[in-house]
């Protein structure tokens, strides 16, 4: 019988990771394993060497040529801001789902390329199953992108669960 002491759920929030979770979550219980999941999010950081880009209403045309004036701005924040992806919100799902079945789990975000941010999370916690959902994509941004469950199936030495 498969055993496994650690599963970790690659988690997005999408409808078919919730359904992952879930799956995981019975499995889990069976196997009476450890359950961690885990969101990866792309590092979007602002580039702070690069000088804002005023509105388009903030040029003017003269004598032929566009002149863009050029505020005075500080270009060396304290720290690289970061946009908010929703990471929060997605967590709270994954939490909330936890929560309505009793159980309780290791929850992290990572940051990186998805698919390459959970395969070293994975390792990094010595996980013997990932689960996660199938999200179904066009097949024109499927070709272009891949996705991130063929290629944590294609890539990792750890098995991998694909929840339909």
């Amino acid at each position: 019988m498969f055993s496994a002491d650690r599963i970790l759920v690659a988690f997005d929030g999408s409808d078919d990771s919730k359904k992952a979770l879930k799956k995981a979550i019975d499995l889990s219980k069976k196997l009476d394993s450890n359950l961690s999941i885990a969101h990866a999010h792309e590092d979007r950081r602002i580039d702070p060497g690069e000088p804002p880009r005023p509105y388009g209403a903030a040029g003017y045309v003269s004598g032929g040529t566009a002149n863009i004036p050029i505020p005075n701005v500080n270009h060396e924040p304290d720290e690289p801001l970061i946009y908010d992806d929703g990471s929060e919100e997605v967590m709270a799902n994954a939490r909330m789902i936890l929560d309505e079945n009793h159980y309780e789990g290791n929850i992290k975000v990572l940051e990186g390329e998805p698919a390459d941010a959970i395969l070293e999370y994975a390792e990094e916690i010595s996980a013997d199953l990932i689960v996660m959902g199938s999200r179904d994509q066009n097949r024109l941004s499927k070709l272009l992108f891949g996705s991130v469950s063929e290629k944590l199936s294609s890539e990792s030495e750890i098995p991998v669960l694909i929840v339909k």
